[in-house]
């Protein structure tokens, strides 16, 4: 019986370990008009923002996440710009669909929130849409404060938490 339960547990791990090799594309940094031009958009582990990556030119990339003011949905002059070049970018791309992660600091209550990432998430498609992005080309989901990239209770670290991450789909 033993060996019956110890054989079972073999095969579920195996099981399991064989459901995570999926052959999933992953999202893709989208890059300025500049950077695009000289290399084609490649796979990313990570969405767009996040500490910036070093490219084969040793060059940084600049870091691509919309950061929002506490309790708010506004687009900062910041961000503006930002999503311009990422407009631009999906025009040269266009296959390419969009995935914007409204997300939050862990300041307020999972449902206040999921809803105000959600609306930091759509102020981010409602500017694309007004540059020429087609709406099937964008898709929003709000994380609230389920996954913070940076650590620390401090200002700044929930100031970086506050914020719409952009991933190729």
């Amino acid at each position: 019986m033993v060996r019956r339960i110890a054989g079972l547990s073999v095969l579920g791990l195996m099981a399991v370990g064989a459901a995570d090799c999926s052959h999933e594309q992953k999202p893709a940094v989208v890059k300025p008009p500049a950077l695009a031009a000289r290399s084609p958009v490649r796979p990313a582990s990570r969405p767009l923002g996040g500490p910036p990556a070093v490219e084969e030119t040793g060059k940084t990339q600049e870091d691509p996440s919309i950061f929002f003011a506490f309790d708010s949905a506004l687009l900062t002059d910041d961000a503006r710009p930002l999503l311009e070049r990422t407009a631009a970018a999906l025009k040269q791309h266009a296959g390419t669909k969009v995935r914007i992660e409204g997300n939050c600091d862990q300041l307020g209550t999972v449902e206040y929130n999921l809803a105000l990432g959600e609306h930091r998430a759509r102020a981010a498609k409602d500017y694309l849409l007004r540059l020429g992005v087609a709406a099937n080309r964008i898709a929003t989901i709000s994380y609230g404060a389920q996954r913070p990239k940076y650590a620390g209770l401090d200002d700044a670290a929930r100031a970086k938490n506050r914020r719409d991450d952009v991933l190729l789909q």
